[in-house]
């Protein structure tokens, strides 16, 4: 089982990876979900549960990120791959 440590090790290379991206995606796909695992941007997808399903059935270890494509990109630390239960219109 993984250490809270190391989760938000991985978390926080997904997030720079992310990031790295993040304006190539904003041309191709605002508004959608990103996955990615293990420091590479595995799939972009139209809704955060798609994401968060296709990255539990991917990567049982759970370690995995989910962000949405947005202007402002936002670290949300462990926590990055948990759906977001209401938007609260954080931009």
């Amino acid at each position: 089982m993984a250490t809270t440590e190391h989760v938000q090790d991985h978390v926080d290379r997904n997030y720079e990876v992310f990031k790295a991206h993040l304006p190539e995606l904003m041309r191709t796909s605002p508004g959608k979900w990103a996955l990615l695992y293990n420091e590479n941007l595995e799939a972009v997808f139209d809704t955060a549960n798609d994401a968060y399903i296709a990255g539990r059935k991917l990567y049982p270890d759970g370690l995995f990120s989910i962000q949405e494509v947005r202007a402002r990109a936002v670290d949300l630390g462990w926590y990055s791959h948990v759906l977001p239960l209401v938007d609260v219109g954080i931009d």
